[in-house]
């Protein structure tokens, strides 16, 4: 009968704790242009979706009853081609939805996400080094720059720099 005290060994021990160690380290990107330089705090934080309607009444009915959404100012001019309409979703972020009207051959309303960021110039680096054809800058009725992107599977993004 063996000692109930069994010998180990060291090089198995050792081979387990290496493994562990590699397999507990953080993975970082390999491609310089992805690496992210924020600590706990998300650079970009949501802002709004927006979605093209049938019809914005029977929309804003619906999300209301459901979610219980509420209607929220619309800052913009209106346009004779599209009706919108914006509800809180609360924590600050937006659902605008819009129809169109009439003839909207020559216009285009995308849906898409939204985000604000503390920096556009960080984010109009960011894609310089990714070589994505820059955008140009608009401004809110409120002053903040705004630019739209695609992201690379062709989903629409509106950016919007937060005001300080």
């Amino acid at each position: 009968m063996k000692n109930s005290k069994s010998t180990r060994n060291p090089f198995c021990f050792l081979l387990i704790v290496i493994s562990i160690g590699f397999v507990s380290c953080k993975q970082t990107p390999k491609d310089e242009n992805l690496e992210s330089t924020s600590t706990n705090k998300p650079f970009a934080l949501y802002n709004h979706s927006t979605f093209v309607v049938k019809n914005v009444d029977s929309s804003v009915a619906f999300y209301h009853y459901v979610f219980e959404f509420d209607t929220i100012h619309f800052p913009f001019p209106y346009r004779e081609n599209i009706r919108a309409k914006w509800m809180s979703t609360g924590n600050g972020g937006e659902l605008h939805l819009g129809h169109f009207i009439g003839d909207t051959t020559t216009y285009s309303y995308p849906a898409h996400i939204g985000f604000t960021v503390s920096s556009m110039d960080t984010v109009l680096s960011r894609l310089k080094r990714l070589n994505y054809k820059l955008p140009e800058m608009e401004n809110m009725p409120n002053g903040e720059k705004t630019i739209h992107i695609t992201d690379i599977d062709g989903n629409n993004i509106h950016i919007i720099e937060r005001k300080p």
